[in-house]
């Protein structure tokens, strides 16, 4: 795929090209959004290796868990379909840190929390078991993708993009492809590739806090929890207003449970540091559900209250 300029923006389109160059991957951080990310990697590439790399034991033993499940679910669904199994066997694997990556990865995404110096950290990593065509991704939701780039020798600051997945990565079609402006057309056209290996709708967006998604989408979010805290409306009529009048498919509060508030709180807080505009205060609502704890699906109770997930 390639990037055409049009009156509207930069669109990808496809074009003719080798889908199966990416050999090695590495994904850093193997919670919810890493795992869901390397697993689809796994399946799209069938001849690559897939390393998904995280310190913590318990994320990676519940990742072990999410793999089992999901493969579980896509042989049925394949062998329904008349389609021949996909074998993760041997190719997707867990690491406990760097120190057992390979060198030479094609492809490096980050999927950590949103903290600058934590993901520079991550990118010095990758710069280290790069090759000159690598491509070095992030898939932060508000973070200035230009300044991650800086960790990276400068030789390879090119190659550098933002992969924009949505939870969960699994399901949900949208890959926000964000550029710098020293991006090179050959990484945007590999990251479009991998878009369409991936079976994903790529857009692309220039390098601004918060992208379009995030700048968008939190404003709305923000604005439900002003009106919960003013007591306008209670949650479950502020999400129904929302999917009746305007047929979203899941109203702003309970899209901010399950993106998960601690999330959703600290991409508030960049846009608003970045921007200094009211409309992304966050609201003391929000501040007052993250500090309790109070952090969405994950733990049970955000705006609405979760049934306990199977363990």
């Amino acid at each position: 795929m390639v990037r055409q300029s049009t009156e509207d923006g930069d669109r990808v389109t496809p074009q003719v090209a080798d889908m199966t160059s990416l050999q090695k991957i590495l994904i850093a951080g193997g919670g919810a959004m890493g795992a869901g990310i390397g697993y689809i990697f796994a399946r799209a590439y069938p001849n690559a290796q897939v390393d998904v790399m995280d310190t913590n034991e318990k994320v990676r033993l519940i990742a072990a868990e999410h793999f089992e499940k999901w493969a579980a679910k896509d042989r049925e669904r394949d062998e329904k379909a008349g389609k021949a199994p996909v074998d993760l066997s041997g190719r997707l694997n867990l690491l406990g840190g760097f120190g057992k990556a390979q060198l030479q990865y094609d492809l490096m995404l980050e999927a950590i929390t949103e903290n600058m110096e934590l993901k520079k950290k991550i990118f010095n990593e990758f710069d280290l078991r790069a090759h000159d065509h690598s491509l070095f991704a992030s898939n932060t939701s508000s973070l200035s993708i230009t300044a991650l780039s800086t960790a990276v020798n400068p030789k390879r600051q090119g190659r550098v993009v933002g992969l924009h997945f949505f939870n969960p990565p699994r399901i949900m079609k949208l890959l926000e492809i964000v550029t710098t402006e020293a991006t090179e057309s050959s990484a945007v056209a590999l990251a479009g590739e991998v878009a369409a290996k991936l079976e994903k709708v790529p857009v692309i967006c220039k390098d601004a806090p918060g992208f379009i998604t995030s700048r968008l989408g939190i404003v709305l979010i923000n604005e439900a929890i002003f009106a919960l805290q003013e007591g306008l409306m209670s949650a479950e009529d502020i999400d129904t207003s929302m999917k009746l009048g305007y047929n979203f498919p899941m109203g702003p509060l309970q899209l901010a449970d399950f993106i998960g508030l601690g999330v959703v709180f600290a991409v508030t807080q960049t846009l608003y540091d970045n921007y200094q505009d009211g409309k992304y205060r966050p609201c003391m609502l929000l501040r007052k559900k993250v500090e309790a704890g109070h952090l969405g699906q994950k733990t049970g109770r955000g705006f609405f209250v979760y049934p306990p997930r199977a363990e």
